[in-house]
């Protein structure tokens, strides 16, 4: 009673087997690359304090148009540091016909504040509206620069 056992597997089910397990090898690892966080790793800038002051402290506002109203983007700055990066409030047919300005105007800010500098890369999905934003706060720090 002991004897060897004898399987026999026709070629079509280990196919069958075998593409089942790479289909589900599959489907977990894009279940992975979503699901997992992927936090962007920054990396916090030296601190330096210069000798003289990179700023005249104040609140200062560029603008930009669109649907043919204007919409301020203030940057408060003290002598060695942005300390805020805002947008006035959009008007409903603007926050209608552009939705991404508000939620991108954050991610900006955020960067900026971070960074110390507005010519940084922000990497997003849109690159058009990050431009324009950041274009508004560069001209805002240009206002505030020492001369």
């Amino acid at each position: 009673m002991g004897g060897t056992k004898i399987f026999v597997l026709r070629i079509k089910d280990v196919i069958r087997i075998a593409a089942v397990v790479i289909i589900g090898l599959i489907a977990l690892g894009v279940l992975a690359f979503f699901f997992i966080p992927r936090g962007e790793s920054r990396v916090q800038p030296p601190a330096i304090q210069p000798s003289g002051a990179l700023y005249i402290p104040g609140t200062y506002t560029a603008s930009i148009i669109l649907n043919d109203r204007p919409i301020d983007i203030l940057v408060t700055v003290t002598e060695y540091e942005i300390i805020a990066v805002e947008m006035t409030e959009m008007y409903e047919s603007q926050r209608l016909l552009f939705p991404l300005f508000e939620p991108m105007m954050a991610r900006v800010s955020d960067d900026v504040l971070f960074y110390q500098r507005a010519d940084i890369v922000i990497h997003n999905d849109f690159p058009v509206t990050t431009g324009i934003l950041q274009q508004a706060v560069v001209a805002a720090l240009d206002q505030a620069m020492m001369p």
